[in-house]
């Protein structure tokens, strides 16, 4: 076996590569959404604007039994090095080879100055279905310490049924009063909200929960903002947003968004959902995430389920997800090691 670096210009061991991604899914959490080959494949031609992506596999006899990819951050968090473990073949699993990608990842990134490495890995959560915890303890085993447990819920995209979901919308408009209004959207963010939108984002690492993370805000521009939206265009990844505008002021102070795939992919996958500390209180939160259901069945009629992730110490963002209905599947641990320079 050795590890070696690979990318675009070897299709093989990409198409490899989401075969192993492929099997581990059926092997360890068929429950979950099945990959989307051409998501993944884009991850080795297209990289958000402020990332730099690395790929290696554990390779032997010209198969491909295993891959990771190290993420550097290029502006904000340059001491960071994001380890996202692909997947090792079921096949091939207790030889190793897990080890040894952690091992060429971590001194991969020691030698570019990476000071913390940031990974994660699936676990077991109350009532949820089977899960191996295997790389969890091989992560501990290394060092790696817990920061921050993120829970994995799925919801139907209808979840309240007409009359209940129309009494809480009306329940949530009412509180939120007459000083927003409520704009939908499905694609790139529009022009004249294009910069109240890069303050929203750039408020995202502030706000949310991160346990023992570190991590410092990253800066989104204009030209960051359309850098990522020109990624998603390439992976054929839609974005359905819903936000709250400040009549007074024409600021998004509250938004929320959910990606689905632009093809019969029946799965969407519910990403930031954030409200502006000074107008909390109003139950923008619900009120969004019904606007943005609603729009999502009105585009979208093939999709059934929606997914979302959740610190475990979120407490308001998991009771509006407990009112539309979400359950419990399982969970992921993030982990982080400090790095000792090469």
């Amino acid at each position: 076996m050795k590890i070696i670096e690979f990318g675009a210009e070897t299709p093989d061991l990409v198409e490899q590569a989401f075969a192993v991604l492929t099997a581990a899914h059926r092997a360890d959490t068929p429950e979950n959404p099945a990959p989307v080959e051409r998501f993944f494949a884009t991850l080795f031609t297209h990289a958000f604007p402020g990332r730099e992506n690395h790929w290696f596999a554990c390779v032997e006899d010209g198969a491909l039994l295993g891959h990771l990819r190290v993420t550097f951050f290029t502006d904000e968090n340059r001491e960071l090095a994001m380890l996202r473990f692909g997947a090792v073949h079921p096949d091939h699993r207790g030889r190793g080879v897990g080890t040894a990608l952690l091992d060429h990842a971590e001194r991969f990134s020691a030698e570019y100055g990476r000071t913390t490495a940031l990974t994660s890995a699936p676990v077991y959560w109350e009532h949820g279905p089977a899960r191996d915890e295997a790389f969890a303890r091989l992560l501990e085993a290394r060092g790696y310490a817990k920061a921050l447990t993120t829970v994995n819920r799925r919801s139907p995209v209808d979840p309240l049924g007409p009359e209940r979901e129309a009494e809480q919308y009306a329940k949530a408009l009412a509180t939120a009063g007459e000083a927003y209004e409520v704009r939908r959207w499905v694609g790139a963010v529009p022009d004249d909200l294009l910069d109240t939108m890069c303050r929203m984002e750039t408020m995202i690492i502030s706000e949310i929960p991160l346990g023992e993370i570190e991590m410092e805000a990253e800066q989104m521009t204009p030209e960051k903002l359309r850098g990522r939206e020109a990624v998603y265009a390439a992976e054929g990844r839609l974005i359905a947003h819903a936000v709250a505008i400040e009549r007074a002021t024409g600021e998004i102070v509250a938004w929320t968004e959910v990606g689905i795939d632009d093809g019969d992919y029946r799965d969407a996958h519910q990403a930031i959902t954030i409200v502006d500390p000074g107008h909390r209180g109003h139950r923008l939160g619900l009120l969004l995430k019904l606007a943005n259901l609603r729009q999502i069945r009105e585009r979208f009629p093939h999709i059934e389920y929606i997914w979302t992730d959740n610190a475990d110490v979120n407490a308001p963002m998991i009771a509006i997800n407990e009112l539309l209905n979400y359950t419990t599947v399982d969970a992921n641990a993030e982990y982080q090691l400090k790095l000792e320079a090469e």
